[in-house]
């Protein structure tokens, strides 16, 4: 067996194991990780276009503010998990479902945006327009008040 040959089937091995085990999360863990990255690349951009020096210390904390977002996707996707489970031990039946994983997801990548577009007109200002930042805030609100509209 080739190089080439091993890597496609390993490939394709991990790749057929992670869309089965993610199942309808896959494309949002994909998201909430690039948008993470992105955060973080923009992030260095920003410092390098504007003359900060890069601080140990304010990556650190960074590097474990972004764990915590992963940590807050795979809690979202627990409670999806686990609330049906429970709901079915205690007989109780909702009449609705809660897709708490995939809003949590949703939130983090609004919101991860508006970083990006803050680090990109910080390091390029005007570089993208002012209402996809308003876009996107307004979005972060809307799932914040439970999807309630402005009155």
């Amino acid at each position: 067996m080739t190089k080439a040959t091993f890597m496609k089937i390993t490939a394709s091995l991990i790749s057929g194991l992670a869309a089965s085990f993610w199942g309808i999360y896959g494309p949002i863990i994909a998201c909430v990780l690039i948008v993470i990255c992105m955060d973080v690349i923009t992030g260095l951009i920003k410092a390098k276009a504007t003359g900060q020096a890069l601080n140990s210390k304010k990556g650190n904390i960074g590097f474990w503010k972004k764990i915590a977002l992963i940590a807050a996707l795979a809690f979202g996707i627990f409670l999806d998990a686990f609330i049906p489970i429970m709901l079915g031990v205690i007989t109780l039946e909702l009449p609705f479902t809660m897709p708490i994983g995939t809003i949590v997801g949703c939130y983090i990548v609004i919101n991860e945006s508006i970083s990006i577009i803050e680090n990109i007109n910080a390091a390029a200002p005007g570089a993208l327009p002012k209402w996809i930042k308003k876009l996107l805030t307004g979005a972060g609100k809307t799932i914040d008040d439970g999807g309630k509209k402005d009155e």
